[in-house]
């Protein structure tokens, strides 16, 4: 019994060992159950797609990181403010993705767990999708048609021959905004954009609002009667042209009386059989058929420089048959009682819609009287020009220079020049003539205006069946003349200011 005493007591310090032993197991045990069942939280510095993540667990994290890059973005146009939800500008998140890459990589081995340590720091990079045409259908959509604001040419001012100033305007540019938009979706604490908005200059009057302009000066001015208005640009060829009775459109190219005007191809024809220098005898006829608009220079000129009996006949064949310009012609001299050389049967007297009883002795056109001061005006810049291919070596620059000027000192204070500011050169001849009823009733200014905006080529006739008093159609002249150099010269443009009218010789 003794001995069995002594072995117990012998054996107790193993057992408690074995005790001490199957506690620290069974401690160990539940530690490890304990831990391996806990979800695990990311370690410190972890980061999806730039926000901070630490200590959540991979759910945690994906909810956080939603809700950041759910917050709308604030977008600038210019001084308003837009809020916008990623969603509308075609951002997708998948967080999906970025948990399963989370439970991939940095996972702690047992002993990490066992000690409650986490893997390694991760930071994952934002997995995401942006729909590039939904983003633009966007703002292509919605952003721009409403804060665009497109430049708005000159416009005509109603009751006046100004233009307004136009104003400028602005777009949004869509391909760079995409780019900044794209990166600010992406983007956890930056989620403001400056969208790009370029500016856009005042354009330029266009054409059809000029001639739109006319016409309503036209209708303003209570005229009833038939007009046709030519406009050319002889730097760019770009031209105006149209007709009109009553405030309705017609066929342009109507065969009008040229009376005066058509002094013009008589000096054309004159020079090209005129050496140079020209003679101071022509010169001094010349200036009087064109500044002083006298007859008979005009018929002295024909006679002695052209020559023969059929010299009209001769400026006619320069006319129509040298330049092509079909429609116009002079079939006598200008003397009271002068015989009708040639009946000419013409494009624009042959219509029968528009017959307004031209003339049998001069007619032109629009067209044909501003082919011809426009090829004056090229020849005079040294270009190639109608004048100078039909006539070469006969009629040269320095003749072209001299017509200008010759036409430039037909000063009258009315028609034309009455439409212009002091000091500007117009280079012109008007035309009208009483009929054999002692009424006025066609008028005409043909001509080149030389401005700081612009140089430009005009031709107006108009006629009246009835009688065209000239006051009413002076003014109307000047007018329509007002509002084409206003038209070159936005900058600079000239005041309607009426006067009392003094009626010049033709």
């Amino acid at each position: 019994m003794e001995s069995l005493r002594k072995s117990r007591r012998q054996n107790l310090p193993g057992t408690i060992a074995l005790l001490f032993i199957a506690a620290a197991a069974a401690v160990l045990g539940f530690s490890l159950l304990t831990n391996l069942g806990t979800a695990r939280t990311l370690p410190g510095e972890s980061t999806w797609g730039g926000v901070p993540v630490s200590g959540l667990t991979v759910d945690e994290a994906a909810a956080r990181v939603e809700a950041v890059f759910s917050t709308p973005l604030e977008l600038y146009y210019l001084n308003e403010t837009i809020q916008v939800a990623p969603q509308q500008l075609g951002f997708q998140l998948n967080t999906q993705s970025m948990v399963d890459l989370a439970k991939r990589v940095g996972q702690p081995n047992i002993w990490e767990r066992l000690w409650n340590k986490g893997g390694a720091a991760a930071s994952l990079e934002l997995n995401y999708q942006v729909d590039g045409e939904m983003l633009r259908a966007y703002l292509t959509g919605e952003i721009a048609p409403r804060y665009d604001q497109p430049a708005q040419p000159p416009l005509p001012v109603p009751g006046s021959t100004n233009f307004s100033s136009g104003t400028g305007g602005w777009q949004l540019d869509i391909p760079q905004s995409v780019t900044r938009i794209s990166s600010a979706l992406a983007d956890p604490a930056n989620r403001t954009v400056e969208l790009v908005v370029a500016g856009e200059s005042i354009p330029a009057a266009s054409l059809q609002n000029l001639e739109i302009f006319l016409k309503q000066t036209i209708a303003a001015s209570g005229f009833t009667g038939v007009a046709e208005v030519y406009l050319q640009d002889p730097k760019t060829d770009e031209l105006l042209h149209f007709a009109g009775r009553s405030g309705t459109d017609i066929p342009v190219d109507i065969a009008f009386s040229a009376a005066s005007t058509m002094k013009i191809p008589i000096m054309v024809s004159a020079l090209r059989r005129t050496g140079e220098p020209i003679p101071d005898g022509v010169q001094q006829l010349i200036e009087r058929m064109i500044v002083l608009s006298e007859n008979p220079p005009a018929d002295t000129l024909m006679e002695n420089v052209i020559g023969s009996t059929f010299a009209p006949l001769e400026v006619t064949a320069d006319m129509q048959d040298r330049l092509g310009l079909q429609n116009t012609f002079l079939a006598g001299y200008f003397y009271f009682g002068a015989p009708l050389l040639q009946l000419y049967q013409t494009p624009a007297n042959s219509r029968v819609d528009v017959n307004l009883d031209p003339d049998v002795y001069n007619q032109t056109t629009t067209s044909d009287m501003g082919a011809l001061l426009t090829g004056i005006y090229h020849c005079a810049q040294g270009k190639p020009s109608l004048l100078t291919d039909a006539f070469p070596n006969e009629i040269t620059p320095s003749k072209c220079s001299y017509m200008l000027d010759v036409l430039a000192r037909n000063e009258i204070g009315v028609l034309s020049e009455a439409g212009v500011p002091d000091g500007t050169r117009v280079a012109h001849k008007h035309g009208w003539t009483e009929e054999a009823d002692g009424f006025l009733h066609t008028i005409s200014d043909a001509g080149v205006v030389f401005s700081p905006g612009g140089d430009f080529v005009f031709v107006v006739f108009l006629y009246d069946a009835n009688q065209l008093l000239f006051d009413p159609a002076d003014e109307l002249i000047a007018k329509l003349v007002q509002v084409m150099y206003n038209y070159y010269n936005l900058l600079a443009q000239e005041l309607w200011l009426g006067g009392p009218v003094s009626f010049p010789q033709n």
